[in-house]
């Protein structure tokens, strides 16, 4: 045992061997290629906080709770006013910078911003039996429609083909390029496009945007990007990865503990499999007061896990153990 009192609590067999760790070289900034980079961006994400928000890197990783932010100036968001039902462009909290600090860049402002009003997120969800296509849910249960005059309402309680929507993946058409993924929304029905123009006419001094539904090609005003709560980023993108044959085993973990379960090879594991193979009459589990002796001192010597192993064994309740 170590000087500093720390104990594995990974499980091992007696006579395996030790494996190297491989260090990983990618930088997080970077978005490491290939498997180690997707596996080291994965579990990155498994720890942080599943319900910050983050730009998802592909089409079919957007789902869930979405902020969509429109091609404006100043920056706004598409969002639902339910008292007066209508659809428009809401302006987004910038955040604060500290004084005697320079102000943030535009990439900073997009990767720090959130919702500020619930009815600034739409719920995004996929129609069963066509994954690519799309409903947004406001805060209050109704879906957003596009006419086939191009106005865009929210006032429907049910979805049907007004409400299928198909998110593109598009290129940045201003003269700066963007740092981030950028989509255009599709109408199904029509295959028009959501765009965000700026207002003319007798509008044009207070809206901050006119919305559409009744564009013919993705172009300045049609490119809008969206940010997920990194949760549902997640869960697509570990799909996603089992879908092209990723380590099997590798992903059970990972979603183990995306749903808040002990790490593999834990003592809170070991105890979990215990509750389920080794245990009678209710559920009791049946310890002898020797066996409580032996693991607390296996446990003072850093020896726990072997010690689990040999009691399982001696059990023989498990015969996968020898």
């Amino acid at each position: 045992m170590s000087s500093s009192g720390v104990v594995s609590k990974k499980l091992k067999f007696k006579g395996e061997k030790s494996k190297k760790k491989k260090r990983s070289h990618h930088h997080s900034s970077g978005g490491g290629a290939g498997a180690g980079g997707d596996e080291d961006e994965l579990a990155a994400m498994v720890a942080a906080d599943p319900r910050g928000w983050m730009f998802p890197e592909d089409v079919m990783e957007i789902s869930g709770p979405a902020f969509i932010l429109l091609p404006t100036e100043p920056l706004t968001c598409l969002a639902w006013d339910p008292q007066r039902e209508r659809v428009y462009a809401a302006p987004v909290d910038l955040p604060q910078v500290p004084e005697g600090m320079n102000d943030l860049s535009e990439a900073e402002i997009l990767q720090t911003i959130e919702p500020s009003d619930v009815h600034h997120v739409w719920v995004i969800s996929r129609l069963s039996g066509s994954e690519d296509v799309m409903s947004l849910r406001t805060s209050t249960g109704t879906f957003l429609t596009a006419s086939p005059s191009g106005t865009l309402t929210a006032t429907t309680p049910s979805r049907g083909p007004l409400e299928a929507f198909i998110p593109l993946a598009s290129s940045s058409t201003s003269s700066s390029p963007s740092l981030f993924p950028t989509y255009a929304i599709k109408i199904q029905h029509n295959e028009k496009y959501i765009s965000a123009a700026p207002p003319s006419g007798p509008s044009i001094a207070k809206v901050k945007a006119e919305l559409r539904g009744d564009a013919d090609t993705v172009g300045e005003y049609e490119t809008i990007k969206i940010k997920c709560q990194r949760e549902f980023v997640f869960k697509a993108r570990l799909a996603n990865s089992e879908a092209k044959g990723g380590d099997e085993g590798e992903s059970k973990s990972k979603r183990r503990l995306l749903d808040g379960g002990p790490a593999e090879g834990s003592v809170e594991d070991e105890l979990r499999r215990n509750r389920e193979a080794q245990t009678w009459g209710a559920g009791r589990a049946v310890v002898s007061e020797r066996d409580r002796k032996d693991l607390k001192k296996a446990r003072k010597e850093g020896k726990l896990a072997e010690a689990m192993l040999d009691r399982r064994a001696a059990l023989k309740s498990d015969r996968y153990a020898k």
